[in-house]
This record gives structure tokens, C-alpha cells and sequence, in this order.
């Protein structure tokens, strides 16, 4: 009896049907989740991807959205003015400025309070509220309280001088104190956000890695360099790109507190005061506002990728 030597051509054409429904079905899934996140994209797409996207082409022109007319293309000219304009100079080394003492000062403040606060202190939920609070009160509100305890005659911070037979000091008028007031002040009113993504690490922290290295004889300072601060470097990272972003943008207080000027010999013009400046001045030139917005976007790009950067060859060498 002759046997049916014929290859089954059925189970082959099985197998490849198979992956190619499970990536058929794989591809509606994922094309149905897309779907639900549509309505966010295009909300996002019309109010904050096209109008950055419209900031570079707007640059390129010398336009005034008050003043109808041919608004002429002037390519790299707006950038070519900055480069050649003192006002913008200063305003970039103010900001700087700024960014490099704030941005450190916040991180390191925060640290510290956030590991006392995750200590065992009594009233812990009083301290907590207490150090957020300024987080959530209204710029506005504070500022005013501060504009009066900066005061250079019935303000508290030179009440304190003068109790110690100090000379007083004009706070917001004297160029050289201008600035550092305003840090103080805008350190004073931010570090509580941070504190709480700091407590929130560190709650995240194991104590027996802790425990552990107390048993191999480690001190203190030697499990927060290698245990605690290592475990740390994801917090640290989005604490220090958020701070610098602010820092960058930073507006309010000193409009608050100094004016459009920029107090005393333009001691705290940053490029966000430049920036309104000249974009919403009487003499209003937008176009050169939205260089002025391209280029501190370009700042706060070089920043964050060089801390982004910084920060992981220090993870990777703890």
C-alpha cells in the first residue's frame, strides 16, 4: 500500500497567519489608544507646539502685530541685533548670574530641609506646611510682604541692622544688593516644591541600606555620599532642570518689585524684563521679542542637556 508522501500545506500558511494577526491586533490597540489621546494632542498642538514653531518663524521678521502693513523678512537680522546690542548683554549676564546662585542655592536648601523634615522632628506636619506654603501663595501677596520687610526705612530686614548697630541697607535701590534680594526672596518662595520632591526620594530610599552600612562601620557623611546622594540623582536632576527653566523665565518678582527697568542701573533686568521690553513696549518690536524668546530657549536647552549630562557621568562614577 503506497504511502501519501504530499507536504500538508495548511499548518505553514496557519503560522504565518498567526503573527500577522496578533500585529494586526497588536497595531489596533495601539492605534485605539492613540485615538483616545488625540483630543489632548491637538489641544496641545494648537496652543503651545504651533505658536512655538510660529515664535521661529516670527523671529525672522521685523514685524508689529499693532501696526498693519508689509512686515519685511529680515532672516538673521533680529539675532544680529542682539549680538550687537549692550542691553541684551547685560540682560544675559544678569540672568546667568541668577541661574548659577539660585538654581544651586534652591537645590541645596531643599536637600537639607527635606532631610530633616524625614527625620524624626516633632511637628512635622507644621514644618511641612510651613516650608510649602510659600509655594502656593499668590506671587502677588508675597511679594508685596516682602516689598515692605525690603523697606530701607521701616522694613524688617533693616530693623534687624539696626538692632545689631548696623548701617541699613537700600535693599532694592543699591545695585549691588538689587539682585540678591530678589534671589532671596524667589529662593524663600520656591524651595518648598522642591523640598517635597526631595522627601519624596528620599521616603523611596530603603533604611536597611542605611542600616547595613552602619554595621560595616560607615559615618554618616559617607552613607549620604554613597548610598543616599546616588539614589538621589533622578530627583536632583528634575529639581535642578525645573529651577533652571524658572530661572530663566523669571519675570514676576522683578517686575514686582523693581519695575520694567530693572531697578537701579538695570542692576536685574533679566531677558524675561528685555524680553517684555521690547515686545510690549509703546516702541513694540515683536519680531525682535520672539528672537529674544528663541534664543532663551536655546539657553535653557545647552543648560539642561549639560546638567542632564553632568548629572548621569556622576550617577554612573557613585
Amino acid at each position: 500500500m503506497e504511502r501519501d508522501l504530499t507536504i500538508p500545506t495548511v499548518l505553514p500558511s496557519a503560522r504565518v497567519a498567526q503573527p500577522l494577526a496578533r500585529k494586526l491586533k497588536r497595531w489596533f490597540s495601539t492605534g485605539q489608544a492613540y485615538l483616545y489621546l488625540l483630543p489632548a494632542f491637538v489641544i496641545l498642538g494648537i496652543f503651545a507646539y504651533a505658536p512655538a514653531v510660529f515664535v521661529f518663524y516670527m523671529s525672522l521678521f521685523k514685524c508689529n502685530f499693532l501696526v498693519h502693513g508689509d512686515q519685511p523678512f529680515t532672516g538673521l537680522g533680529n539675532y544680529e541685533f542682539l549680538l550687537h546690542d549692550p542691553n541684551f548683554w547685560q540682560a544675559l549676564q544678569t540672568s546667568i548670574l541668577y541661574v548659577v546662585v539660585s538654581v544651586p542655592l534652591v537645590l541645596f536648601l531643599a536637600l537639607f530641609l527635606a532631610m530633616i523634615l524625614i527625620s524624626g522632628i516633632r511637628a512635622k506636619a507644621f514644618w511641612r506646611l510651613a516650608i510649602f506654603s510659600p509655594f502656593i501663595t499668590p506671587l502677588v501677596a508675597t511679594t508685596s510682604i516682602w516689598y515692605w520687610m525690603f523697606d530701607n526705612y521701616h522694613g524688617l530686614f533693616d530693623g534687624i541692622l539696626r538692632i545689631f548697630h548696623q548701617q541699613p541697607i537700600d535693599w532694592l535701590g543699591d545695585p549691588h544688593w538689587t539682585l540678591l534680594s530678589i534671589i532671596f526672596y524667589t529662593t524663600w518662595k520656591s524651595a518648598g516644591f522642591s523640598v517635597v520632591l526631595f522627601m519624596a526620594g528620599l521616603g523611596n530610599i530603603s533604611p536597611s541600606l542605611s542600616e547595613a552600612a552602619r554595621v560595616d562601620g560607615a559615618n554618616a557623611w559617607q552613607i549620604f555620599r554613597y548610598i543616599t546622594w546616588p539614589l538621589l540623582v533622578p530627583i536632583t536632576l528634575v529639581v535642578m532642570l525645573l529651577g533652571t527653566i524658572e530661572a530663566f523665565k523669571m519675570f514676576q518678582p522683578v517686575f514686582l518689585f523693581v519695575g520694567a527697568d530693572g531697578g537701579t542701573n538695570n542692576s536685574a533686568r533679566t531677558l524675561g524684563l528685555y524680553l517684555f521690553s521690547e515686545a510690549f513696549s509703546t516702541n513694540s518690536h515683536d519680531g525682535l521679542g520672539a528672537a529674544i524668546s528663541v534664543v532663551i530657549f536655546l539657553l535653557v536647552f545647552t543648560f539642561s542637556v549639560g546638567q542632564l549630562i553632568f548629572t548621569r557621568r556622576d550617577a554612573v562614577e557613585s
